[in-house]
């Protein structure tokens, strides 16, 4: 008996097919800084009270300003988190760094800002401070972080690094750009500012570009 192919049913299954694999592709070039269970690949840079890693989160407490250092270092990349601040510290700050570099104590580079009053804001660590917004762009930039950040709620930060072109995202959104280029290549970090109450990270990832 002759079977006849359905030539149709053939393209439909090959197209999906390779959406599949290219899905799959997609997926290997990125980089888990956490792997849900432990914190292995991460080193406190002064005394915490905890990090640890706690149903599928990285959970970083402290009374004293911390940075938490990751062993990936690149140059030219995309990052991406989810975080979440302690609803009962009104004051709470934190951030994503990123090229960052020095291998003890406080490291200089950048700060993706986490906190309710400048979400997304660009920070040189030992490097000036405040790169976005300045005085020039602080219209700019209420426009475009108002009502993002929710801090009741798990938030998406994700940073893209080309160069010195440095841009921030918060839940989906553009945030902050600067043309920096003090440090062009570094790790990774979260960071906690001290007086207490827990931030928690989660689905870290990088990839380099």
């Amino acid at each position: 008996m002759k079977i006849q192919l359905n030539p149709y049913l053939f393209l439909a299954s090959f197209a999906l097919a390779s959406i599949h694999l290219y899905a799959e592709k997609k997926d290997s070039e990125w980089t888990h800084l956490f792997d849900g269970k432990s914190t292995k690949g991460w080193t406190p840079r002064a005394k915490v009270e905890t990090f640890e890693a706690k149903d599928g989160e990285l959970q970083l407490s402290s009374k004293v300003n911390v940075w938490v250092v990751s062993d990936l270092k690149l140059a030219d990349f995309e990052v991406e988190a989810e975080v979440k601040i302690p609803t009962d510290y009104a004051g709470f700050n934190s951030g994503l760094g990123f090229r960052l570099v020095g291998k003890t104590g406080k490291p200089k580079g950048y700060q993706c800002e986490i906190d309710r009053g400048k979400p997304g804001g660009i920070y040189g660590i030992g490097m000036g401070g405040w790169l976005y917004p300045g005085k020039d762009t602080v219209g700019e930039y209420k426009k475009r972080s108002k009502g993002l950040f929710n801090p009741e709620e798990w938030n998406k930060v994700r940073v893209v690094c080309k160069g010195p072109s440095i841009k921030t995202y918060v839940n989906g959104k553009l945030v902050g750009e600067v043309e920096h280029k003090q440090s062009l290549e570094g790790h990774f970090g979260i960071q906690h500012h001290g007086k207490g109450g827990t931030v928690a990270f989660r689905n870290m990832r990088a990839k380099k570009l």
